[in-house]
Parts: structure tokens; C-alpha cells; sequence
């Protein structure tokens, strides 16, 4: 069957738009952010570079100041992720709740 200039399209031809966020183009905020904290961590990784002694329960070794720091955040935010973490049993509930609203 062949179309004409004035028919309708069939409902089957018709393709979903792209959203005007996903086509979006240029440098985001996040982007400037994530390189303006990439450069205060490698000016601040500079200025921190010598060793200083790091005592443990069980023992003492020395460690550059700039690599305690991120490790100790890595394992704050490890930590707060477990223990800020809803329940297995609460995230069900969320779970369903969100089928449900759906």
C-alpha cells in the first residue's frame, strides 16, 4: 500500500523523539565541578606530599599525609554507605511501594 501526502502515518511508523536533555551538548556544571575538585586534590596532594607516622593497633609505619587522608575518607564513606544503607526488608517495601505508584 502506498501513502499519499496528505494520509495519516500509521501509528507502527511513528519513532519516539530524543529528549532535549539527552541531546544536549557542552560542558555541564558537574563536569567544571568534578575538574575544579580534581585540581584542589592535585594542588593539595602537592602541598601534603611528605611522610608522617601512622599508628595502628597493632603497629606504626609512616605514610604520606595526602594518602591517609583519602584513605581515611574512602573508609568513612564505605562505612556511612553500609550503615546509612536501608534494611533489605525496608528497600522491599520501597520496592513495591514504587510498583504500586506506578
Amino acid at each position: 500500500m502506498r501513502r499519499h501526502e496528505g494520509d495519516e502515518p500509521d501509528r507502527g511508523d511513528e519513532r519516539p523523539i530524543p529528549s532535549e536533555a539527552g541531546s544536549r551538548r557542552g560542558i555541564s556544571v558537574a563536569q567544571v565541578l568534578a575538574v575544579i575538585a580534581v585540581i584542589l586534590m592535585v594542588i593539595f596532594a602537592i602541598a601534603n606530599f611528605e611522610p608522617v607516622p601512622v599508628n595502628f593497633l597493632l603497629f606504626s609505619t609512616t605514610a604520606r599525609v595526602f594518602t591517609v587522608i583519602v584513605v581515611s575518607a574512602l573508609l568513612g564513606f564505605v562505612i556511612g554507605y553500609y550503615v546509612g544503607r536501608p534494611r533489605r526488608a525496608d528497600r522491599k517495601l520501597l520496592r513495591d511501594f514504587r510498583q504500586r505508584k506506578d
